[in-house]
């Protein structure tokens, strides 16, 4: 049973189409375009694809007239996200600069291969290699080194994440009943994710097929749980709970412009933890954050359609990644209704990293990064009053 209920026009018919494009996702290929419901509710799907278009022209017109504010400013914000993936479910593939734009509210913008080649010099410095061409096999060799073997990855994992929980409670209060609970995932394209269910309960699912790092575990358990999307969940339901908070938020959708603030805030996790003192945490989110920006830069090479075997040479070589995870990089690249989210992670990253880095450790950061539910713009504008 829902725990709001449904105010106005305008929150049910966001509501309502974005739990009809969600049910039209799952029955094309299975796709969920719902991850996160903070207080999911009953309401009838629209029928056809005339009446979800029809609706969103009403959700637009309804926008327009509401007063000023955050409500108006945040369904403002996503009207195109909306409107782009009607047209994806429909089979119209935007192109890679307007998914971009339109989906998260970002510059389409490769990233700059200076700023890619000057976390390469971070990483040879951390592992003393002089020359490029043996920073690969030097990254390689310390990934092996520092490989968990498969009977002991969920349970590494889990003491890293009962760790990040007490990291993370020095900066937040949370409620004494919220769990972030590890499973395992065994067959699939996810290297893992966060499965946000409601009262700051989590589900943590850790694909154990895959090789894993022990600085690598280090890094999903801030981001998929602590500090990163389940204390995110939790702060945002408390605050939809207790706060002011627009209904129709209670939702977030795979692609929106609220998706860089989530990704950024998650791969900023380690560092808001303090998880970024050893040579080992240093080098795992210099690698993370070289990886992002090889991803993007991999979505404009798809774009152009440039062979793959060039594609498969760039994710090796600027990635710093084997050729069975440069295989899983490309192939990723290619999904041309999906690349764009890449974006999320590089340049949501950077935009909370700036701010955080500025402010330097202001705990007013944490009360604006956490709680609502941001978009980017709404983001910005909140990070100028700090």
């Amino acid at each position: 049973m829902a725990r709001r209920g449904v105010p106005d026009e305008a929150s049910r018919l966001y509501l309502r189409l974005a739990y009809s494009l969600d049910r039209r996702s799952r029955k094309q290929d299975g796709t969920r375009l719902v991850p996160w419901d903070l207080d999911p509710i009953r309401l009838p799907p629209f029928a056809s694809w005339t009446e979800i278009r029809e609706a969103h022209r009403r959700l637009a017109r309804l926008t327009r007239e509401m007063p000023n504010g955050f409500r108006k400013e945040w369904l403002r914000d996503h009207l195109p996200s909306l409107r782009m993936l009607i047209d994806m479910l429909q089979g119209a593939v935007p192109s890679l600069p307007n998914q971009v734009r339109d989906l998260y509210s970002l510059s389409p913008r490769p990233a700059k291969e200076e700023e890619l080649e000057s976390l390469r010099a971070r990483i040879r410095r951390l592992l003393h290699v002089s020359r490029d061409e043996e920073l690969r096999a030097a990254v390689e060799a310390w990934e092996r080194a520092h490989r968990v073997p498969g009977d002991s990855v969920l349970l590494t994992m889990d003491k890293f994440l009962r760790e990040a929980r007490r990291g993370s409670r020095k900066l937040f209060e949370l409620p004494r009943s919220e769990r972030a609970r590890l499973v395992p995932m065994h067959r699939s394209r996810d290297s893992g994710y966060c499965q946000y269910t409601h009262d700051f309960q989590s589900r943590v699912k850790l694909n154990v097929d895959l090789p894993w790092t022990w600085p690598g575990l280090r890094d999903m358990a801030t981001h998929e749980a602590y500090p990163g999307h389940h204390v995110h969940q939790s702060t945002r339901e408390y605050e939809y709970l207790e706060g002011d908070f627009p209904r129709e938020a209670a939702v977030s959708l795979a692609a929106d412009p609220m998706g860089p603030v989530e990704e950024g805030l998650a791969e900023n996790g380690m560092i808001f933890i303090h998880w970024d003192r050893s040579k080992e945490d240093r080098l795992t989110i210099l690698l993370e954050r070289l990886r992002w920006g090889t991803e993007v830069n991999l979505a404009w090479m798809a774009y152009r359609e440039e062979p793959r075997k060039e594609m498969l040479h760039y994710a090796v070589h600027s990635g710093l990644v084997d050729a069975q995870q440069a295989v899983r990089d490309v192939n990723y690249a290619a999904r041309r209704m999906w690349a764009s989210y890449a974006f999320c992670y590089w340049y949501g990253t950077a935009m909370i990293r700036r701010k955080y880095e500025r402010v330097a450790g202001d705990p007013a950061f944490f009360d604006v990064l956490y709680w609502r539910p941001y978009t980017v713009r709404g983001l910005e504008k909140a990070f100028r009053r700090l």
